[in-house]
């Protein structure tokens, strides 16, 4: 719902689209006469800009990487929110006509998307103390010249706003000439003010100029952070049209094609029981069993989408955007059912009690303010409106006689709402879905990792205690110990890293880890703590940023961990900075005492861990340690994940070495399968693989140089799936650090992590334990 991501041409096309319809919204106010063609487009693009509006509400959550309500609860006191909620207002009927004008503030609508407004935008934003100062002057100087002169000139302003106006225009040079002092000491004050105003008024144009111009510079230096540091990353997912056929993309989206259908089937179910009971004149409203549906079956925001969907079809109807304020009551049937009977959950005389009152009693005071607002405080159902005539016979306020005529035909509506919803809902059954074609690992990362798919070490858990889960999730294979929570390990166990997105494809992912838990024979609720290390810069713990080794969705993971170990917290980090808390609790660091060290892991994909004065450093977007991203080689012509040239990663990883060895053999393809045969054959004398070997420890090396001219570690650490072939190839990268290093620095020691490639599972293991506080 945000500007695009480089790369996501659908994102884009919505982009263009919402520009579109906010620019024909405005249309209708060129002409003082409404037709009907006017008209049916302004109800059309209020409905689609309100629906906008909505979207970018619930995803509100994702935008700021916040969790709870306090997300969606801030969100319409944003500015921009402010904005497109008063440009809506106009349309709906109830804001007399004089504030037409609101609609043109949909042309705001621009700013989210224009590159151009954006460095306007921000240069306000940069300037805003400096030009607020500056109105602040002005305003005074309004204020003062302007009580001045209602004092001096009583003849000429009859009140003091009159005053204020003139010395507004006479500030500002404008000058309208409708009001004019009489007196010498008035037309003295009005030439001070015209002078006075050339200065102020050129205060802020130069501000604004010299803001502009370093605006422009910095978007200049580097133009793609500047328009993209709010997002969280490059777009990496396939397009819709980069697949051969809709049916290809319906087997690797099952689970989009059936929301869909469940969708589509509930906007007719909602159109086709309004028709009905309208054509046979019931005192019903049946029209939101289709959204209840949809709620039950799958969630309450494809419900809120379902009957959105049906009041656009009401207001197309009736003609009237006013109908959109009736979406509050699809919202309500939507959050209800969602919550309080979704499928799988158990109906209690509590749910229903709760129930009722939403769908009764506030939806009831809901229909009796809009009543008010649009048919004068009468119901407008057949059967409503004879209850409501038989209250009012008996004398009872009108007000009351309206609420209590709707609330009673909400109650029967409710009923038989409940008994279709309830009745076609067992013909859905719960459904999980897989990630077709993208479950096992391909090419060279699926032979890496087929020693890894499945094993334990450990058999069946002998304790009765509470126990943590470490988890280092790595782009071939995902490791995960269990822990006391004294820190002792009881059980380690690895399976093949999955693609987790967003639909919530658990299937895989439910697989490694309830074959971890059947061999070590544990209840997952036993398990009160998880650390979670994870490939990629992490913000707030739920915003996973530059993570181009492994498609993951840190929310969908971590919504399958809540899931899966109800009692535990979950706390994530990047799982270089785990492995440097393993290093330093448990292994190479650790040992020698050091306090001031860094920790390369060397895999997939390369990071790395900084510890300073014994504390984690993780940076203002816990980027702090992303070396793999590291320009190493500025000639080259290799682009890496994160879209750059000239990447560490592209010369220290396991796949970089892999390429490297198939480049310098005889043949230019080597046919090495992973970064272990090329050890083997470098040890076997193979000339390709050592070469590669020297040129992975020679950029290795360089990295490292630079590291030290930034730190100055008392040591270097080698972690990752690599540093268990450490030998091969650690002393040339001792070597040529010394040669590329300061003088100063050329000293520093580098190891093997004594733990090997287990440092970021121990690591995560140390965060969770620490998250368990002092008793931990």
């Amino acid at each position: 719902m945000q500007r695009a991501q480089p790369g996501d041409a659908l994102s884009r096309a919505y982009d263009i689209f919402i520009v579109i319809v906010a620019l024909a919204s405005l249309v209708p106010l060129m002409f003082k006469e409404q037709d009907g063609v006017l008209t049916m487009l302004d109800v059309v693009t209020v409905y689609i800009l309100f629906f906008d509006y909505v979207l970018r509400w619930m995803t509100n959550d994702f935008k700021t990487g916040q969790r709870g309500w306090k997300a969606f609860a801030k969100y319409p006191f944003t500015p921009l929110a402010i904005i497109d909620l008063l440009a809506i207002l106009p349309s709906l009927g109830i804001l007399p006509q004089t504030f037409r004008f609101l609609r043109v503030l949909r042309v705001a609508k621009i700013f989210r998307y224009s590159k151009n407004l954006m460095i306007v935008g921000n240069v306000f934003k940069a300037e805003r103390k400096t030009l607020l100062s500056v109105l602040m002057v002005a305003v005074a100087y309004i204020f003062v010249s302007g009580l001045i002169m209602f004092v001096n000139e009583p003849d000429t302003f009859d009140h003091f706003f009159e005053a204020l106006y003139w010395a507004t225009t006479a500030l500002t040079t404008v000058g309208y000439g409708d009001v004019s002092p009489l007196t010498d000491l008035g037309r003295g004050i009005s030439m001070v003010s015209s002078l006075f105003g050339i200065a102020v008024i050129a205060l802020p144009a130069g501000i604004i100029t010299g803001g502009y111009l370093e605006e422009v510079r910095k978007s200049q230096a580097d133009h793609v952070a500047y328009f993209h540091t709010a997002l969280p990353g490059r777009y990496k997912g396939k397009s819709p049209g980069s697949y051969e056929s809709v049916r290809a993309y319906a087997r690797a989206h099952p689970k989009v094609v059936y929301y869909a259908a469940v969708m589509a089937l509930g906007v007719v179910l909602d159109i086709v029981l309004y028709d009905l009971v309208r054509w046979l004149g019931l005192p019903v409203w049946l029209d939101t069993a289709g959204t209840a549906l949809v709620a039950v079956i799958l969630e309450p925001a494809a419900a809120l989408i379902v009957g959105f969907a049906d009041n656009l079809y009401l207001a197309i109807v009736f003609q009237n955007a006013g109908n959109l304020l009736y979406f509050a009551l699809s919202a309500i049937v939507a959050l209800v059912y969602g919550i309080l009977f979704a499928k799988g959950r158990a109906i209690t005389l509590r749910s229903i009690g709760i129930a009722l009152v939403f769908l009764v009693v506030v939806s009831a005071a809901l229909s009796t303010c809009l009543s008010y607002a649009f048919d004068g405080g009468v119901p407008t159902l057949a059967g409503t409106v004879g209850y409501w005539e038989a209250l009012v016979g008996w004398a009872v306020p009108a007000p009351l006689a309206c609420f209590l005529a709707i609330a009673f035909n909400k109650l029967i509506d409710s009923i038989g709402v409940f008994a279709i919803v309830m009745g076609a809902s067992r013909l859905f059954k719960q459904r999980t879905f897989a990630v077709n074609g993208d479950i096992g690992l391909s090419g060279a990362d699926a032979k890496d990792g087929a020693d890894v798919v499945s094993h334990t070490v450990g058999e069946a858990v002998e304790t009765d205690d509470d126990l943590v889960l470490g988890i280092d999730v790595g782009g071939t294979s995902t490791k995960v110990g269990v822990f006391t929570e004294g820190g002792v390990l009881l059980s380690r166990h690895a399976f093949a890293s999955v693609p987790v997105r967003a639909d919530g494809s658990y299937a895989k992912l439910s697989e490694g880890y309830g074959a971890m838990l059947s061999r070590v024979g544990i209840d997952a609720n036993r398990i009160v703590s998880i650390g979670l290390a994870v490939p990629g810069t992490v913000a707030a713990e739920d915003s996973l940023r530059l993570c181009p080794n492994i498609d993951l969705d840190l929310r969908a993971y971590k919504s399958f961990l809540h899931a899966e170990f109800g009692r535990a917290t979950v706390c994530v980090l990047n799982d270089a900075d785990a492995a440097v808390l393993g290093d330093m609790w448990r292994g190479s660091a650790g040992e020698r005492g050091v306090k001031t060290f860094a920790l390369l892991t060397l895999g997939t994909g390369v990071g790395a861990g900084i510890v300073v004065n014994g504390k984690l450093v993780s940076g203002n977007n816990g980027a702090v340690g992303e070396i793999g991203h590291l320009c190493v080689d500025p000639g080259s012509d290799l682009v890496c994940g994160c879209g750059r040239a000239g990447c560490l990663e592209q010369f220290a990883s396991a796949g970089a070495l892999v390429r490297m060895a198939g480049e310098y053999s005889s043949d230019g393809q080597g046919g090495y399968a992973d970064a272990k045969e090329v050890f083997v054959a470098a040890d076997a004398g193979d000339k390709a693989a050592k070469a590669a070997i020297e040129r992975f420890a020679d950029r290795l090396a360089f990295g490292l140089s630079q590291i030290a001219c930034l730190l100055d570690p008392e040591l270097f650490v080698i972690g990752g799936g690599l540093s268990v072939s450490a030998d091969s190839f650690i002393d040339i990268v001792r070597e040529r650090y010394k040669r590329y290093a300061l003088d100063v620095c050329r000293s520093t020691p580098i190891v093997a992590s004594a733990l090997g490639n287990d440092c970021g599972m121990y690591g995560a293991a140390y965060r969770a334990i620490k998250k368990l506080g002092p008793a931990g």
